[in-house]
């Protein structure tokens, strides 16, 4: 059997190069790579509005820790 009959059964190309990258692998990137893009236009030009976990405080302050015996013992 000839050398590159044996390349093309282990999976590389009559050349001698290996396969180029499967299709869903290259949909999948370009899909990523555009919602990261979107995702960080949309921070930087402030339309997604001011997210974060400093949102969710009342007064922007950082919340309290509680330990874990007071909650305890606060139960009846």
């Amino acid at each position: 059997m000839s050398d590159e009959k044996q390349g093309a059964r282990r999976g590389h190309d009559i050349d001698g190069q290996p396969p180029g990258m499967p299709r869903w692998v290259k949909i999948t990137a370009v899909v990523v790579g555009v919602l990261v893009l979107l995702f960080l236009v949309l921070q930087l030009t402030g339309v997604a509005g001011q997210h974060g976990p400093g949102r969710h405080l009342s007064d922007g302050r950082a919340p309290v820790a509680v330990s874990t015996t007071a909650v305890v013992s606060a139960l009846p």
